[in-house]
């Protein structure tokens, strides 16, 4: 390690922790799932705050949907869950359900505050507990739904009518439930500026505090160890994207810009991509036809312990998300001295790269083919000149390492959590608490109506290489612990 990155490592281990109020006592993390069965970026951000608000000496439970895979040791130490139903089209992901001894068994938790760490119409039980027992409730923005409505579609009818009805007419009719929802607690979180001002001009009015996330030290700080890249992956030019095989993240576009630019030009480049998912198999057939298939490498899922490794053997990290509420690969690469090239989209990657100083990013308005063009170059110019890339690397590392600092991201939560507790006790005063059963009925109406939905399209894999993810407590095993009876377990 480098005399100074070691200065710099000594000098955060010298921080202090933020300081622990004295409430709330007891936090809820809502959360899609739990039991994280694929890599997850909103999911790994539920369990490394569930690890350090517990380190701080909260108490936490996680409440979630029933999952039929689940086993002891994949939950954490706490757990409300629900009846759900599959989502058919993704497997993995259950939709929860509201039922009178569930609801009965989370107002029992006795909580201070919840933190709706999901995307999912789940939210609602948030709001339904703050009206129920006058809980502050802050949501999280976790997916941007203009990017990922598609997700549903299949093929045949991506980029037809039937797409276009989605994106003109279910998709702000979605947002605005999200709005609704939001103005119904006490705060939101966004993880980048640009998604604040996103979701100001959409309607919602309730504090919004920009809380970007953190970087766990005690994954990517880890040593290299063996190269994971295939024979074939020369060092010097091997190109790395880290994320979901789905249509949103751009997968394809950057295939077309390896093929036509990258590829005739360095001999020698490979493109890895690690991730599975539902269009992974589309992905593979597109590499083909355009000749690149020798030198596109398909390495599936991984476990979260295994990424770093494929960071630190890379030359350049690739993103062409434009779907990213924050795109945490972005910084986990800086954080492994990986510098990235990548589409500016005006959210959470653009939160996290300085264009020209931590990192390149590409201008994605104007023609498809100069977009890609751009992109391509930006690639060409890091294969080219080991020495910026070393200086855009050197930048980003010590950028990534004052602002994904964990003592930043908890304090920044304490500060919302503190703002809608206030918020709350304003609400009273104006006496602006929410209906119950409206929440209910409009979670149960919503998760029916996306279970009929994923019918739409045949369920994809997810997982093919079984890659383990971590279970919430992932230093050890832990036996579920419960405190009033046995109906208090999940599937109970």
């Amino acid at each position: 390690m480098r005399s100074e990155e070691a200065r710099f490592i000594n000098h955060l281990e010298l921080a202090e922790l933020a300081a622990v109020p004295a409430w709330p006592a007891r936090i809820g993390i809502l959360n899609d799932y739990v039991r994280v069965p694929h890599a997850n970026g909103s999911s790994f951000a539920s369990q490394f705050l569930y690890r350090e608000f517990k380190k701080r000496g909260h108490r936490v439970t996680v409440i979630g949907p029933d999952d039929p895979d689940t086993l002891p040791c994949d939950l954490p130490e706490r757990a409300v869950s629900f009846v759900s139903l599959p989502l058919r089209n993704h497997p993995g992901v259950h939709l929860a359900l509201p039922s009178q001894r569930r609801l009965r068994r989370l107002e029992r938790e006795n909580l201070d505050v919840v933190l709706a760490q999901t995307g999912s119409a789940m939210l609602e039980a948030g709001v339904w507990l703050r009206a129920r027992r006058g809980v502050p409730l802050v949501c999280v923005n976790t997916i941007h739904l203009p990017s990922v409505y598609n997700v549903i579609l299949p093929e045949s009818l991506y980029r037809t009518r039937a797409d276009a009805a989605l994106r003109e007419h279910v998709v702000p009719w979605l947002e605005q439930q999200m709005v609704s929802a939001y103005n119904q607690g006490d705060g939101l979180v966004v993880l980048a500026s640009g998604l604040k001002r996103y979701w100001e001009q959409r309607g919602v009015t309730v504090p919004i505090h920009v809380v970007p996330r953190a970087v766990d030290a005690t994954v990517f700080d880890a040593e290299p160890g063996a190269d994971p890249f295939p024979a074939a992956a020369r060092r010097g030019t091997r190109l790395l994207m880290v994320c979901r095989q789905t249509r949103e993240k751009g997968v394809a576009h950057l295939l077309e810009i390896f093929a036509k630019f990258v590829a005739p030009v360095v001999a020698d480049a490979t493109l890895t991509l690690v991730g599975d998912g539902p269009d992974r198999d589309t992905f593979a057939e597109l590499a083909k036809r355009l000749g690149i298939e020798q030198r596109v490498f398909f390495a599936g899922e991984q476990a979260l312990g295994r990424i770093p490794m494929f960071l630190k053997h890379a030359d350049v990290f690739v993103y062409t998300s434009l779907s990213e509420t924050y795109g945490q690969v972005v910084s986990e690469a800086q954080w492994c001295r990986l510098p990235v090239v990548a589409l500016a989209d005006g959210m959470g990657v653009s939160q996290q790269v300085e264009d020209e100083r931590t990192g390149l990013l590409i201008d994605p308005t104007g023609d498809p083919e100069q977009v890609k063009w751009r992109f391509a170059k930006g690639v060409l110019r890091l294969l080219h000149e080991p020495r910026e890339r070393e200086r855009i690397a050197a930048a980003a590392w010590a950028d990534v390492r004052s602002r994904a600092r964990v003592e930043v991201s908890v304090e920044r939560y304490y500060r919302a959590f503190a703002a809608a507790r206030e918020h709350y006790q304003q609400s009273l005063e104006r006496a602006e608490l929410p209906s119950e059963i409206r929440s209910l009925a409009r979670w149960t109406g919503l998760h029916l109506t996306l279970a009929g939905m994923g019918l739409l399209r045949a369920p994809g894999t997810i997982n093919r290489n079984h890659a383990r993810q971590p279970s919430w407590d992932s230093s050890r095993l832990k036996a579920i612990s419960f405190d009033d009876g046995p109906d208090a377990r999940p599937g109970a």
